[in-house]
C-alpha cells in the first residue's frame, strides 16, 4: 500500500509542479510582452466597497479614490455598510462616498456584492464596477487602467495587489510577498501566455455586461476564486492590469493571519468540490488552467500522505542509519530555507523594498510558507468557518506609500 501511495503521490505532485513551473515562469521565458493600450477616458465606473466596522480606515480609501487621475464625472464611489456597530457609514459620507444599503441578510462578502450589483445595474448608469476592501488604498492611475482594460474588450480584470504595511511584522511581510508572487509570477505570466488571470479578492474590475450575464451568485468563502471559475465556464478570459495598484493592510498577528488563511483554504476546497469537474469538462485553456489551480489545493495532503508512506516504507533503513538520515534531513531543511529566503529577497528587491527593515521578513519567510501546512490541514479536517473580522487600523494615506521603501511608515 505504501508503494502505491508513493507512486501515485509522486506522479500527481510531479505533474502539477511541472505545470505550475511552466505556466508561472514560462510566460517570462517564452510569452509575449504585455501591456494595456491607452484609450480615451470613456468608461463609467462605480467603485464598490463592502465595509463592516471599518471606520478607522474607510476615509483614506475614499480619499484615494477621489484623487484618481480620471474624470470625476465618470467615477462614483459607493460604500456598502453591513452588520456595522461603529460609525463606518458616517466616516464614509464625511470622506465623500455614497451609501448603498443591504436589504437582505449578509453572511459573507458575496452577499454584499450580489445586492450592490443588483441595485447599481438596475440604474443602467455604469459600464464597469471596481471592487475594493475597506482597508485598501488605491493608486491614482487605477481607474485609467480599468478604462483601458474595458476599452480593450476585457469583461473582467485584476489589478496589482500590494501592501500598506510590509514592515509591520514578519507575517505582514510574508503575506505581502505572497501577493507579489501572485501578481508578478502568477497573473503576469498567464497574461503573457494568453491565459486567464485570477481574481484576487480586491482591486479587480467586472463589467456591467458580465454582471448582467452571470449575476453574482457566489456562495463559498472565497468569492473571488468562485467568480474566476464562473468566468472560465462562461468563456470569459480575465485580463491583467499591472499599473492598477491597490494597497492592502496585512495582519501582523499570527492568530489573525491563521484565521484569514484558514478561510482562504476552506473556500478554495469548497470551489474545488463545486467546480473542478466542470472546469476540466469545459476543455478551454483557461478552464483547464483554473482546474489545475484548484487541484493544487490537494498537494499539501498528497505531500503528507507521501511523506508518511515514505517513512513507513523506509523505516528500517532510517533506523539503521539514523545519524545519516538526520544529517540529510537537516541539509534538506537548510537548502529549502535558503531557497525560500532567497525568493523573498528577490521579490523585495524587485519591488524596491529590500531594506534593513525587511530583514526579518527575509529570514522568516520560510516559516511563513511552512505555517500554511497546519492551517491547511486544520481547514481540511474541520467544517468551513464562519466569517470573522480581522481588525484594520492602518489609516495611512497614499503619500505614505511612497515612503515604504525607506522604512519610515510605521503604526
Amino acid at each position: 500500500m505504501a508503494n502505491v501511495i508513493l507512486a501515485l503521490g509522486g506522479v500527481f505532485g510531479a505533474l502539477l509542479a511541472i505545470y505550475f513551473v511552466l505556466t508561472s515562469l514560462g510566460g517570462f521565458l517564452f510569452g509575449k510582452s504585455y501591456e494595456l493600450k491607452a484609450y480615451a477616458d470613456a468608461t463609467r465606473i462605480a467603485a464598490v466597497i463592502p465595509a463592516r466596522n471599518e471606520a478607522a480606515v474607510i476615509g483614506e480609501l475614499v480619499k484615494s479614490l477621489k484623487a484618481q487621475e480620471y474624470p470625476a464625472e465618470l467615477l462614483d464611489i459607493y460604500v456598502v455598510p453591513n452588520n456595522c456597530t461603529d460609525d463606518t457609514e458616517q466616516a464614509a459620507i464625511k470622506a465623500g462616498a455614497k451609501i448603498l444599503r443591504c436589504e437582505a441578510p449578509v453572511h459573507r462578502k458575496g452577499d454584499v456584492l450580489r445586492q450592490a450589483f443588483a441595485q447599481l445595474s438596475a440604474t443602467g448608469a455604469y459600464d464597469a464596477y471596481c471592487i475594493f476592501d475597506a482597508d485598501n488604498l488605491v493608486h491614482p492611475k487605477f481607474m485609467r487602467s480599468v478604462n483601458n482594460a474595458c476599452q480593450a474588450g476585457y469583461a473582467a480584470a485584476q489589478g496589482f495587489r500590494d501592501s500598506k504595511n510590509p514592515f509591520d511584522s514578519w507575517l505582514a511581510g510574508g503575506t505581502t510577498i505572497f501577493y507579489w508572487f501572485m501578481s508578478r509570477i502568477f497573473n503576469e505570466s498567464r497574461a503573457r501566455l494568453g491565459l486567464s488571470c485570477h481574481l484576487n479578492g480586491t482591486g479587480f474590475m467586472v463589467t456591467d455586461k458580465l454582471v448582467r450575464k452571470l449575476g453574482w451568485d457566489t456562495y463559498t468563502l472565497t468569492e473571488d476564486l468562485e467568480y474566476t471559475a464562473q468566468c472560465a465556464l462562461s468563456d470569459c478570459r480575465i485580463g491583467w492590469m499591472p499599473d492598477a495598484k491597490v494597497y492592502d493592510e496585512q495582519p501582523i498577528r499570527f492568530r489573525d493571519s491563521a484565521v484569514q488563511r484558514r478561510r482562504w483554504t476552506a473556500g478554495s476546497l469548497q470551489c474545488t468540490r463545486r467546480y473542478v469537474g466542470r472546469l476540466f469538462k469545459k476543455h478551454t485553456p483557461w478552464s483547464l488552467d483554473i482546474g489545475c489551480l484548484f487541484l493544487g489545493n490537494l498537494m499539501n495532503y498528497v505531500g503528507i500522505l507521501t511523506a508518511v508512506a515514505s517513512i513507513i516504507q523506509y523505516k528500517d533503513l532510517i533506523v539503521n542509519h539514523l545519524p545519516l538520515a538526520l544529517a540529510l534531513g537537516i541539509a534538506y531543511v537548510v537548502v529549502l530555507w535558503l531557497v525560500c529566503s532567497g525568493a523573498a529577497a528577490f521579490m523585495l528587491r524587485r519591488e524596491g523594498m529590500l531594506v534593513r527593515e525587511s530583514l526579518p521578513t527575509v529570514l522568516l519567510f520560510p516559516l511563513f510558507v511552512v505555517s500554511w501546512l497546519p492551517i491547511n490541514i486544520f481547514a481540511c479536517l474541520t467544517p468551513p468557518p464562519k466569517w470573522r473580522m480581522v481588525r484594520h487600523t492602518r489609516g495611512v494615506s497614499m503619500a505614505d506609500m511612497d515612503r515604504r521603501g525607506t522604512g519610515e511608515v510605521r503604526s
